[in-house]
């Protein structure tokens, strides 16, 4: 009974780190293409020109650059990045996979072609072998 209920357990824990991890390469994702956009570039280079106008802004501006975008932004630019190359990682992995089999498939003809090769060598020499033996019989006139 208690195989069964910590089965049970383990296929709900799957199915639960399965949605999770779905829902952060989203979030991921979508953050990537939000802070590796030109509009938070701008965003960001306004908001530190904000104490020049308004001097008391300055610590907030120095938490929010330091805290937010450093502990943020940048951590989920990372991991957004890493997911953006999980398909080039997948491509170059099937065509690494093509070429290996292309290379079997070609070390399979080589064989192929090495004993036909052989074969003929030998059936060459035989004759070659005849044709000797009946050179060196005496014919009758």
């Amino acid at each position: 009974m208690t195989s069964d209920h910590e089965r049970e357990l383990r296929m709900n824990f799957s199915r639960i780190y399965e949605k999770l991890r779905r829902i952060n390469d989203l979030i991921a994702m979508r953050a990537n293409v939000v802070f590796a956009s030109m509009g938070f570039f701008w965003l960001c280079l306004v908001f530190s020109l904000l104490p020049l106008k308004w001097p008391a802004t300055m610590p907030f501006v120095q938490y929010a650059s330091s805290g937010v975008l450093q502990l943020v932004a940048l951590p989920l630019i990372g991991v957004g990045t890493i997911l953006a190359a999980r398909s080039s990682d997948q491509l170059a992995k099937e065509q690494h996979d093509a070429v290996m089999e292309t290379v079997n498939s070609m070390r399979q003809l080589m064989n192929e072609i090495h004993q036909l090769h052989l074969e003929l060598h030998s059936k060459v020499g035989e004759v070659l072998e005849n044709q000797a033996q009946d050179d060196d019989t005496p014919r009758p006139e």
